[in-house]
């Protein structure tokens, strides 16, 4: 099938298969579909099948919650060592899963099997660099807290957070000075992290999957588009590879094709410009992820910052405060990565993001191109310059 504009393929995918969850049908077939499009234009193409559990990534929250409430009822029974003890494994597990992006509590979640499509476009002289454009094709769950309320949800995390912190903090001091007003504060913080911390884990997700034509779509329809300009235009001494990502939304897929072809990627020295959420008011260039404790590489941020300048597109460099991107699974490896965002000039957020809204007819498809000629741009200069 052949589509005009990066928006008909948008439109086509999202109509044609729907949501996309980690292990769904949905996934599966529109990988086979990306699969048969890249096919069209690469040298080389191959699906990198993969097992993991994405559900752990977010249903982690109920073994948080539930170890912080069983401790806070240690507490008020003055069993403050075992209060201490469960508290801090629930903290513990939090911060391992989400913020290290460890697999710790995996094991108890079901396991699925997804694919990455990766797509070869040879250069016309020797391969002296290498350079991948990424974007991944699983849509999200509804995320009623934080894609709804955005803003005032990330605030609710956060003091979400401070106060779990702030209860286990005064829980090991309890542990060594017998304070009453120490028991006090416990039995204030205690009942009202609880609280918080159920209502996190009941409005983290829905049972919904969202469409997800900005998050991450448009950015495929992007970096396809961007494949087939190469290959009719090849660069002189730069190998690039299209790497359509199954699994972004759970953080394995990446994680999992990084270590197939670390020592490659390495050895190489390849640059990864990793797409998201194109469609919004300006882009930002990101120097790291506070999420995922991610530092981006300077190099990829200077190359992406000239493409932009190029493509006259409206955009800012920064470090990404909340949300995040395959690019955290490059980095975290030591390989050169950035990613490229489309944001709102309202909240500096994705929009629409994990919500029911993120279908093509929200979509800005002159952010789209814009999207692209960045991508081409970036490609151009590592093959006139490095």
């Amino acid at each position: 099938m052949e589509f005009k504009e990066p928006i008909d393929f948008v439109k086509y995918v999202s109509n044609k298969f729907g949501t996309r969850v980690s292990g769904s049908k949905g996934e599966y077939q529109a990988g086979e579909f990306i699969y048969d499009e890249i096919k069209k234009f690469a040298d080389k193409v191959e699906k990198e099948y993969y097992v993991s559990s994405p559900a752990a990534f977010l249903d982690f929250i109920w073994f948080t919650a539930g170890l912080y409430i069983l401790g806070s009822i240690f507490y008020f029974y003055r069993f403050f060592l075992l209060s201490f003890i469960f508290i801090l494994i629930g903290i513990l597990i939090y911060i391992f899963q989400q913020n290290f992006l460890l697999e710790v509590v995996d094991i108890f979640f079901p396991k699925v099997q997804e694919f990455h499509i990766l797509g070869k476009i040879f250069p016309k002289k020797d391969a002296k660099n290498l350079v991948i454009l990424s974007a991944h094709y699983d849509s999200a769950y509804e995320f009623p807290l934080l894609g709804k309320y955005r803003k005032k949800g990330i605030l609710f995390l956060n003091f979400t957070v401070i106060v779990a912190v702030l209860s286990l903090l005064l829980s090991a001091i309890r542990l060594f000075l017998n304070y009453f007003i120490i028991d006090y504060l416990e039995y204030f913080l205690l009942p009202l992290g609880s609280i918080l911390i159920l209502i996190t884990a009941l409005t983290l997700r829905s049972k919904d999957g969202v469409i997800g034509a900005n998050d991450d779509l448009a950015a495929v329809a992007s970096i396809i588009w961007a494949g087939k300009k190469i290959s009719e235009n090849r660069p002189e001494n730069t190998e690039v590879w299209i790497l359509a990502v199954a699994g972004e939304e759970h953080m394995r897929g990446t994680k999992r094709f990084v270590k197939n072809h670390e020592k490659e990627l390495k050895d190489r020295h390849a640059l990864v410009f990793n797409l998201e959420t194109p469609s919004g008011d300006y882009f930002l260039i990101t120097t790291g992820e506070s999420m995922f404790m991610s530092k981006f590489s300077e190099k990829c941020v200077q190359i992406l910052k000239e493409s932009a300048q190029n493509a006259g597109a409206e955009y800012k460099v920064a470090k990404l405060s909340f949300v995040g991107s395959d690019s955290s699974n490059f980095s975290k490896k030591g390989i050169d990565a950035s990613t490229v965002f489309g944001l709102s000039n309202k909240d500096n957020l994705p929009y629409p993001w994990h919500t029911k809204d993120d279908i093509p007819e929200k979509l800005k498809p002159e952010m789209i191109e814009k999207s692209l000629q960045i991508l081409l741009n970036a490609v151009n200069i590592v093959d006139k310059k490095i």
